[in-house]
């Protein structure tokens, strides 16, 4: 257990204690809420006679009701949404071996073990649903919203990344709450049964267009295309970079490839096939809301035009360091306005972690101890190996989204108390107006009433090809980079609030 948990459980006893010596005595009897009893009792003779106080501290016992639904009297169930990721492979998508089903749900559940292993939350043991889906299989996304909603009694859902909203959307409809690192459309957050670590589609297309606007990546009478999807957030996304666009007085071509299909291939084809439209129809400028599995087939046709491009952070791992990873060499240069960070600068050094992010780390080290050759590496894309120039081996970074969910899990439940439901949860994550972020939003976040989304701050990137034959510099830095992969680079110290 890292320092961090062991603090936090500290904490609670400490509280448990104060709170049970609040309670009302009854004439020096037995307290009235069965908390601390204060007897007087006369002095033995030869101790001439003096009164003396005795004090005796007896557990405050609260009992524990099925409060809600996945609420009983001993346990929380929380439904783990991971990825089966067997079906992007079979589409030809490269991904590391390590990204198992079990490895994934591991990320989440060797947390719930620890809180277990310390008695469990407000007297409760938490009880994990592993639920998976085929990232290109759409309808294993309704399958695994009834096996959340109709098939068990869930409190409520976490996943990372990855999760199609009109699935989120879905399980919310039946009941569950949801817990979602990436980003959506404003519409679940408006749901009262959601929250994030980023901000909604609606706010990174607003700060791309902002930036484009004011860094000079377009310029006035630049006709401009927007490449998206007809998926929820997609959409909205898309639709929301159109109409800021067009209230500056730009031209604009909306390109929304069908990414409802669920069919990987033949959503490259339609964005390769947007390249073309857009060239044919004088766009100088494009903005891609498209995730990396769903991009390749547009920066594949971009390299032989002069085509710009800004990435919208509208889905899926956009601007993370394992999308940078899988973006080809012709988005050199593209930029994009993100919550998300490494542990690159700008002037070619590496940061050090954060002190949560250490927690983050030494957790993650603990854990996977088995699963890689050396402990975790920054910037190392999630799962993954790379054999740097001089022979070094470096291993997958920690998952940032699943360690920053689960310490807000574990406080929100704490703080919600033994009487929990999906209101109280939320009355509780709400107060939590600042805590750390792992490798985003500048180390911190919050909510707030109104503001269901953790992130504070965003900033500009911008892409860097980098082989695995670039060899480190004085820095440490490859290129720029924390390791010998293509990485996203800040674009100086530029962190901005989040309106």
């Amino acid at each position: 257990m890292t320092k961090r948990w062991k603090w936090l459980f500290a904490v609670l006893a400490a509280f448990a204690l104060v709170a049970a010596a609040c309670g009302d005595d009854d004439e020096g009897g037995e307290a009235a809420d069965g908390g601390e009893t204060t007897e007087t009792t006369a002095a033995p003779e030869d101790d001439g006679g003096e009164e003396a106080e005795t004090t005796t501290t007896a557990a405050e016992e609260v009992e524990l009701t099925a409060s809600d639904v996945g609420v009983t009297e001993d346990s929380i169930t929380i439904a783990v949404l991971v990825s089966d990721l067997d079906g992007l492979r079979a589409a030809g998508m490269s991904l590391p071996m390590a990204l198992t089903t079990d490895h994934l749900a591991t990320r989440w559940t060797s947390y719930f073990d620890e809180w277990n292993a310390a008695g469990g939350i407000n007297g409760r043991m938490i009880e994990p649903l592993i639920v998976t889906w085929d990232p290109v299989a759409p309808d294993t996304m309704d399958d695994a919203c009834a096996e959340i909603t109709l098939n068990n009694e869930v409190f409520m859902a976490v996943n990372a990344n990855g999760f199609r909203p009109a699935s989120i959307q879905c399980v919310i409809d039946g009941g569950t709450f949801v817990f979602y690192g990436e980003t959506v459309a404003q519409n679940l957050h408006d749901t009262g049964m959601f929250l994030s670590i980023a901000p909604p589609a609606e706010t990174a297309a607003n700060t791309a267009v902002a930036y484009a606007i004011e860094n000079g990546e377009i310029a006035p009478g630049d006709k401009i295309g927007v490449l998206t999807g007809n998926g929820t957030g997609l959409q909205e996304g898309g639709d929301e970079v159109k109409a800021l666009l067009e209230a500056e007085g730009y031209e604009v071509e909306l390109i929304a490839a069908n990414t409802l299909s669920g069919d990987t291939g033949a959503i490259n084809q339609e964005a390769g096939a947007a390249v073309d439209s857009f060239s044919a129809s004088g766009v100088n400028h494009v903005f891609n809301l498209l995730p990396f599995t769903q991009a390749q087939g547009f920066w594949e046709a971009v390299g032989s035009t002069s085509l710009t491009f800004t990435v919208v952070d509208a889905s899926s791992s956009n601007c993370t360091a394992f999308g940078a990873s899988r973006t080809p060499p012709t988005a050199a240069g593209a930029a994009c306005v993100t919550t998300w960070d490494g542990v690159a600068n700008a002037d070619g050094t590496l940061r050090e972690d954060t002190e949560f992010e250490a927690e983050c780390r030494a957790h993650w080290d603990e854990v996977f101890a088995g699963d890689f050759s050396a402990p975790s590496s920054p910037g190392v894309p999630s799962g993954q190996e790379v054999t740097t120039a001089d022979g070094t081996v470096l291993t997958s970074d920690f998952a940032p989204n699943e360690c920053t969910i689960a310490a807000i899990v574990q406080q929100a439940l704490t703080d919600a108390g033994p009487e929990l439901t999906h209101e109280s949860f939320l009355e509780a994550a709400l107060a939590i107006s600042e805590g750390p972020v792992a490798l985003a939003s500048d180390g911190v976040g919050g909510f707030a009433e109104g503001k269901t989304f953790f992130a504070n701050f965003m900033q500009p990137v911008t892409i860097n090809i980098v082989t695995a034959e670039e060899p480190a510099d004085a820095n440490g830095a490859y290129k720029g980079c924390p390791a010998p992969v293509t990485c996203w680079i800040p674009v100086g110290d530029t962190w901005q609030a989040v309106e």
